[in-house]
């Protein structure tokens, strides 16, 4: 397999309940990650497009946090509806999806 071409991080990370930044986890990013991975390969991507769930990536208050590289893309609140135009228009077409930007905020 030759070297992707595309990076995608899943936030996984799971805080306790009640922890009032909340987390990924508890938002559903483990199906997400399983469904954009699914995506990938149906697509076609998975020769150019690597899906990996990871630990926190300090923006759990505004999970589920998806970030693509090397585009240095940080996608905010990203739901299971994101997902197709993720694929197409980022990931096959090129062209990241600002509605879907992570604010400038400080690292939590």
């Amino acid at each position: 397999m030759p070297k992707p071409e595309h990076q995608v991080l899943v936030c996984t990370n799971t805080r306790p309940p009640g922890n009032p930044k909340g987390s990924c986890g508890e938002k559903g990013s483990d199906a997400l990650a399983d469904r954009l991975k699914a995506l990938v390969r149906e697509r076609g991507l998975a020769a150019r497009v690597m899906v990996n769930k990871s630990s926190c990536l300090k923006h759990c208050s505004h999970g589920i946090t998806v970030a693509v590289q090397p585009d240095n893309v940080w996608y905010a609140q990203v739901t299971l509806a994101d997902l197709d135009e993720i694929c197409q228009r980022h990931l096959e077409e090129g062209h990241s999806l600002e509605r879907l930007f992570m604010p400038d905020i400080p690292w939590e």
